[in-house]
């Protein structure tokens, strides 16, 4: 195993713990933007931590809406500059859903679904590793008729979606897209957001069973938004849930299940790292993970030349789980103060979040003066 597989692993090993998970944690996340001419901005968004947080009230009953009022998913992977995957959910491997499940003030639809390897234009480390991917295509819509907020729009993003396919027989929380190299691109079009979400492929486990779960308040798998059954199996949808929680069942094609693969697979996901294995960061020589740390710094070293947002500027308090929450505009951050801190420390945190466009960047930056006042402002990086 070399050093790449062994990170990976071990990140994926602190996304999935033996236990469900009980505290809510959020972790800085960079939001890498695409461009293309037919949509104004489309996102790329990696999943790194697991966040529990409920919001809503859950309505839900399952229609069937006219595949016209959509754009195709081969659409979708065009307008997100993926020719290679528009012709896959094009070909006779692409499975085409388009159903629609009503949930709160949403309508979710499934729309496609194909697997297979070599089918994005924009390869990462997860794909030399697992070249077998899978993507679907989601979209949202409200019940009202009104439009989602564009990638553009303040309001974008505030209410978050959590989207992942979910292995019947494994924990939900040990074994979801986060977990399996997942990630997703988002694009609205027509007042209606489109999802195009990607993992390890799941075909493999076509004899056990596949969902595709989703859920809102959260990117990340929320247990109060689910429910386990250890003797089963089965996850299923809360019905207490004040939220959004449903379950699209995939059908896929039991003849190409691979349960000798599936099994290695899951194992080692699963495996615990050992002693020996490394857990600096500073080991792994992966070019892709190289590029994103020299970006980081890079974007750090602008921070003292950047400009702050003087509405931006906030004094945070910890609750009494030791958490503090910041929000302005369309950031909204909650974290543990410890994370920011180490006991004692004064002055500035290292811990800094990010955000931009590719040609633009804001940074999220906290401090601590000596009576132990947190403070969170907004800078505009130039």
């Amino acid at each position: 195993m070399n050093d790449t597989e062994k990170w990976d692993r071990l990140l994926k090993q602190a996304l999935a713990p033996e236990a469900e998970p009980d505290e809510k944690l959020n972790e800085s996340i960079i939001s890498q933007l695409k461009e293309n001419n037919r949509s104004k901005r489309s996102y790329r968004k990696r999943i790194s931590a697991a966040v529990l947080v409920a919001v809503f009230t859950l309505v839900m009953s399952v229609t069937a809406f006219a595949a016209s009022q959509f754009f195709s998913s081969k659409q979708v992977a065009e307008h997100l500059g993926e020719q290679i995957l528009a012709k896959a959910f094009d070909s006779s491997d692409a499975i085409e859903i388009n159903q629609t499940i009503d949930s709160g003030d949403y309508s979710f639809t499934l729309h496609g679904i194909v697997s297979g390897a070599g089918l994005r234009e924009l390869k990462s480390s997860a794909q030399d590793i697992y070249p077998d991917r899978t993507y679907a295509v989601v979209s949202v819509a409200r019940q009202d008729g009104g439009p989602m907020p564009s990638t553009s729009d303040p309001e974008y993003g505030k209410e978050p979606f959590f989207v992942s396919p979910l292995i019947k027989g494994q924990k939900p929380w040990q074994v979801n897209i986060a977990t399996m190299n997942g990630g997703y691109s988002e694009v609205v079009l027509d007042g209606i957001m489109y999802r195009l979400i990607e993992c390890d492929g799941v075909e493999m486990f076509a004899d056990r069973g596949v969902y595709l779960a989703v859920s809102s308040g959260s990117s990340f798998y929320n247990s109060e938004a689910f429910a386990y059954n250890e003797s089963t199996g089965e996850v299923s949808a809360r019905t207490d849930y004040k939220g959004i929680s449903l379950l699209f069942d995939l059908p896929l094609d039991r003849a190409k299940a691979d349960r000798a693969k599936a099994d290695a697979y899951l194992k080692e996901l699963l495996r615990e790292p050992s002693e020996d294995e490394p857990t600096d960061p500073a080991s792994v020589d992966d070019a892709a993970e190289a590029d994103l740390a020299n970006k980081i710094e890079a974007l750090k070293k602008k921070i003292p030349g950047g400009t702050v947002i003087p509405e931006s500027i906030k004094e945070v308090t910890a609750d009494d789980q030791g958490k503090i929450h910041y929000e302005y505009d369309d950031w909204t951050v909650t974290i543990l103060l410890e994370e920011l801190f180490v006991e004692g420390q004064t002055g500035i945190s290292d811990a800094v979040s990010f955000s931009g466009d590719g040609r633009n960047y804001k940074a999220l930056q906290f401090s601590k003066d000596e009576n132990g006042v947190v403070t969170g402002k907004i800078i505009i990086l130039e």
